[in-house]
């Protein structure tokens, strides 16, 4: 019996480990191993999310406040996964989030490796997974949590249901994502990969607008 605990406790450590990496921030400036935030814990919540992003500006307090009624004392942890596009921003954002995160730095592969296998389509997205397997619950979670948030109650049985769904493999299951070939998906990951371009698309879109701001002057002096 005290061996078939061991294989437990290994096989869920390197799950997570597998999807996520050998360490998480659990702060600004501090980490903490995979394993250690993973402890004791059932679930999985991956914040698909970023500082720019007015909608997730929206739902991160609503998610902090179920975080903190309900997660910790039910076996689940989130983990943020960022689309921020420079450490500064990053920091403000994440300082404000009561759970951990993929680190800023290093995690970039983790990061696309995820979004192509749960074909993220928009930000914010939440995805429920088995800790233990590392399996596919929901990629609904974001409007589940919308729903409940406020409601102890409601919140718990929440949890319940992620928890008495039958988890199956990511390569499995049926996302509602675009899939790994969709614009939205390629977008994310370019993002991610390099945020400098986001810069630059921004950068440009300035220009545009300048240019089109002087057209339009030269069309009224006409």
């Amino acid at each position: 019996m005290v061996n078939n605990k061991k294989e437990n406790k290994k096989s869920t450590t390197s799950a997570m480990e597998a999807l996520l990496g050998s360490d998480l921030n659990t702060s600004v400036g501090n980490n903490a191993s995979t394993s250690a935030v993973m402890k004791g814990k059932d679930l999985v919540l991956l914040y698909f999310s970023a500082s720019w992003c007015p909608p997730c500006r929206n739902f991160t307090p609503k998610l902090a406040e179920f975080y903190t009624q309900v997660c910790t004392t039910n076996g689940v942890e989130i983990v943020y996964i960022s689309s921020d596009q420079d450490e500064a921003s990053f920091n403000e954002y994440f300082g404000k989030m009561p759970w951990a995160s993929l680190p800023v730095f290093g995690s970039s592969a983790i990061k696309q490796k995820l979004a192509d296998s749960l074909k993220i389509s928009g930000l914010p997205t939440l995805v429920v997974l088995d800790v233990n397997t590392g399996f596919f619950i929901s990629d609904n979670a974001r409007f589940d949590v919308a729903g409940v948030c406020g409601n102890e109650e409601n919140s718990k049985s929440l949890i319940e249901s992620w928890k008495s769904t039958e988890a199956v493999p990511i390569e499995e299951a049926t996302l509602s994502g675009t899939g790994p070939d969709g614009i939205f998906v390629k977008i994310f990951k370019t993002i991610i990969s390099n945020p400098m371009y986001m810069v630059a698309l921004i950068f440009m879109g300035k220009k545009l607008l300048k240019k089109l701001e002087e057209l339009g002057s030269v069309e009224d002096e006409l």
